[in-house]
Order: C-alpha cells, then sequence, then structure tokens
C-alpha cells in the first residue's frame, strides 16, 4: 500500500453513517463489529458516496446502470495507490511545469481518477479525449479486463470463495475485443504516433503514459511489446489490498528517468520484465563522508564537459549534481581526445547526454541486507536524464576507479 494512502486502516462505519446519513440503513452490527453488506449494489453506493463526500468534499451520483466505483476497503486503497503513483511520477519528473495535463483514457460514468487527482492536486487539468496541438504530462487508464462475457463469467466462477463485492459495470465498462492487453497495446501504439507528431516539443518535457492491470500476465505482454519497440524507460508497480492484487505498468519516449523505488517492486514472479535499475551503490573504504565527498569533488573537477553542483538542501548529505554534455570519461572518448585535434569556438552542445544524482552515504547499502561487514561508507548513483544507459554506466564505473585511485 501507497504511504500516502489514508486507507490503511478500515473506516468507522458507524462514524461514516452519522457524517452521511443515506448509508445508515446499510450499517450493521457484525461479531467483527459494524459493517456492510458488501454484495448489496445499493450498499455499495452508499459507501462510495460517504467515503468522497466526508474523505475528499466529493459529491457522485453515479448512474444505477453503470460502473459504481466501490470505493471501499479493497478498491478505494488500489484506485488511490494508484493516483497516488501517477502523483509521484509527475513529482519526479515533471515538478517544474504548470499546469500539469492528465489524460483519463476510458473515463467511465463516474470519472473517479480525475476527481481524485485534481482533488489531491488541484492545479492539475484532466481530459477525457486527446487534443490535437496539447502536449500532457501523464495519461490513466482502467480499461476493461475481459475480451468476452463468457471469460467474465469463467473468472467469477473459478474464484475460490466467490466475489468480495457485486459488479455494477456494464458490459461496455467490462468488456473489449482482446482483453486488456489489446486495449493497453492500441495505447502504446498511438501513444508512440502522439509523441512522433509532437517529438520536437516532448523532447524537453517529461511525458508518461500509465494503465492498471488485472492479470499479472497481461503485464509480461505489454512489457514484452514495450521492449519489442526497444522502450526501455518504463516503470512496474503492484497494488495489493487483502486477497485483491493489480498491477500498473508506465512508460515514456522521453528521457527523465524514474527512481527505482516508483519503477520496480521487489516480485520474484516479475524480477524478469523488471526495468533496469536506475540507482547504483559502490561501497568505498573510507573512514567517513566528509573524505569521501572532498574525494568525490576532485574527481568530478577533472571530467570534461561535465557541470557539477554541490546541492544546497541542507540536510547534511553530501549530494553532488552532475551534467555531462559529451562522454569524455571513456577509454574511446580519451584516445578520440589524443588522435583528434579539439576545435576552438565550437558550440557546446545544448542537450546532456546524461544526468545523475551522487550522493555519499555511511551505513549499509540498500543492496546488502545480511553482511554487516559491509556497512560502512558508501556512494549512491541516481541516474536521472539520458538516452543512453551505457554513458551512466561508464560514468559511474570511472568515477569508481578514479575515488577508489585515492586510498
Amino acid at each position: 500500500m501507497h504511504s500516502r494512502n489514508i486507507y490503511a486502516s478500515p473506516p468507522d462505519f458507524v462514524a461514516l453513517a452519522r457524517r452521511y446519513p443515506p448509508l445508515r440503513p446499510h450499517v450493521f452490527l457484525t461479531h467483527a463489529g459494524p459493517s456492510i453488506d458488501f454484495k448489496n449494489p445499493s450498499a455499495q453506493r452508499r459507501l462510495t458516496e460517504a467515503l468522497l463526500r466526508v474523505d475528499f468534499d466529493i459529491s457522485l451520483d453515479v448512474p444505477d446502470n453503470r460502473l459504481c466505483p466501490p470505493f471501499i476497503l479493497i478498491t478505494s486503497c488500489r484506485r488511490l495507490n494508484y493516483v497516488l503513483w501517477v502523483q509521484d511520477i509527475v513529482r519526479e519528473t515533471a515538478s517544474d511545469i504548470t499546469p500539469v495535463r492528465g489524460i483519463d483514457i476510458g473515463t467511465g460514468a463516474s470519472v473517479v481518477y480525475p476527481l481524485l487527482a485534481c482533488r489531491l492536486e488541484p492545479t492539475w487539468q484532466f481530459v477525457a479525449t486527446v487534443k490535437r496541438n496539447r502536449l500532457y504530462e501523464f495519461t490513466m487508464c482502467n480499461p476493461p479486463f475481459y475480451s468476452s462475457a463468457e471469460e467474465m463469467a469463467q473468472s467469477a466462477e473459478t474464484k475460490e470463495f466467490g466475489p468480495n463485492a457485486v459488479c455494477t459495470g456494464a458490459e461496455v465498462e467490462m468488456i473489449t475485443p482482446g482483453g486488456e492487453v489489446a486495449f493497453v497495446s492500441r495505447i502504446f501504439m498511438e501513444s508512440g504516433c502522439i509523441l512522433w507528431s509532437f517529438h520536437v516539443f516532448c523532447l524537453t518535457r517529461s511525458r508518461w503514459y500509465t494503465s492498471m492491470l488485472g492479470k499479472m500476465i497481461s503485464l509480461h505482454e505489454i512489457v514484452s511489446l514495450l521492449r519489442g519497440h526497444q522502450v526501455d524507460n518504463y516503470a512496474i508497480t503492484e497494488f495489493i489490498q487483502g486477497q485483491t492484487r493489480r498491477w500498473a505498468i508506465a512508460w515514456s519516449f522521453g528521457t527523465r528517468r524514474l527512481p527505482d523505488a516508483y519503477a520496480r517492486i521487489s516480485s520474484s514472479a516479475l524480477q524478469g520484465i523488471m526495468p533496469l535499475r536506475t540507482t547504483l551503490y559502490q561501497p568505498l573504504a573510507f573512514s567517513s563522508p566528509s573524505l569521501l565527498s572532498g574525494i568525490l569533488s576532485q574527481v568530478l573537477a577533472d571530467v570534461d564537459g561535465a557541470s557539477v553542483m554541490l546541492d544546497s538542501s541542507g540536510s547534511g548529505d553530501h549530494i553532488y549534481l552532475v551534467q555531462a554534455s559529451a562522454n569524455t570519461w571513456s577509454r574511446s572518448a580519451r584516445r578520440r581526445k589524443i588522435t583528434v585535434p579539439v576545435r576552438t569556438g565550437a558550440p557546446p552542445q545544448s542537450t546532456p547526454i546524461m544526468q545523475c544524482r551522487i550522493q555519499c552515504h555511511y551505513g549499509l547499502p540498500p543492496m546488502v541486507t545480511d553482511n554487516p561487514k559491509m556497512h560502512g561508507v558508501y556512494l549512491e548513483y541516481q541516474w536521472i536524464d539520458g538516452k543512453e544507459r551505457s554513458n551512466f554506466e561508464s560514468f559511474v564505473s570511472h568515477v569508481n576507479r578514479k575515488v577508489a585511485s585515492f586510498r
């Protein structure tokens, strides 16, 4: 569950009914305490209305023949988790953009995702369809899960204890030809067309396409599609509440990279499709972060074409922000520097090829969990921006080698 999700604990049904009277007829006492009948469509709708009204000050009236966002213990967490994950992505890659614009693909009658997102971020703007010549920072989608009515019925029959809540969705909201894989695949193919038609603008701003998925196997198929089109800038997350699991995928054609905390999850079943790490660690034999920071500063100052800034966040940590205009540190680049005369007066490259954040730490590196002997000083490299991973990895290797030579 996301750390900012307000539904980490179950709601107080009695207190909720006091604040939203239409819910009162549906609250009853059980051996475990007050509850409602989650399989009763009317009770489910009243609870949804109550939670949205009390917790978000949103008044929602959903038609009886359309999908009600069952804002109960499981789905409330899942929907809010999705919004909070997108919020993390936007804060990380588009914090300087105002207003932030998003698209909810396949918006249902409840418009629940735009409502929640704009309540959490009042300056955000949402549309339900794409407007031409407009750049959006992200898209969201909760696609129809099933490819046919037969598949939907079969899914319900295979549940060991039956569904936890009644399904109030119309077939048009639950079923699509080819199921969720085909739906999200179409979004991917169209996102590429949208991107390239506006490529001049998109290269300077982050752009993320996201979708929830109801089946783990779908995640494997979508990642295969991304990799088949040489898209390596993507993220995976998982939403778990009780017995219910959902997954989400995000991808970008831009160069801004997400931290591992937002792009990767710990799941043995999914390790084969996880994006490569953007955070790398290097333990070093130095007595203190301060000593390491001084040596690191010297090493970075010697990198040709690199702009280095010491972060003045006031946290006491030693953090360097590095921006490289060209790869000048690799062995091949050093050979070229010797054999090819340097052109004086040549204009600098306007677009950096790589940006990263380097931080000096003392403690146990995150990738080490069971070896106390590894406790000590280490460097953390966070890849922030760049198209070619090889530039980031070779830069990390170069800095590690130079810093280690000072011992």
